[in-house]
């Protein structure tokens, strides 16, 4: 039960700078979206170091949000 509960919050986590940021990017407050990008990457790294999430599928995460920051 441990393991699952922990999973849980650290995916959660990823949920949540994600939401967070692409809120930021539509509402076309990019500066602050930049500040909120090392922390959902930080999040992503973290829930993929411990088997949360898959490596590949944390770099596609990180990848494709810094591409929509870019295009923004």
């Amino acid at each position: 039960m441990a393991h699952r509960r922990s999973n849980h919050l650290r995916k959660s986590a990823v949920r949540f700078w994600r939401r967070k940021f692409q809120k930021l990017v539509e509402a076309g407050d990019k500066e602050e979206a930049r500040k909120v990008l090392p922390q959902f990457q930080k999040a992503v790294d973290k829930a993929a170091a411990r088997g949360a999430i898959h490596p590949n599928r944390a770099a596609r995460l990180k990848a494709r949000l810094s591409r929509r920051l870019k295009a923004a």
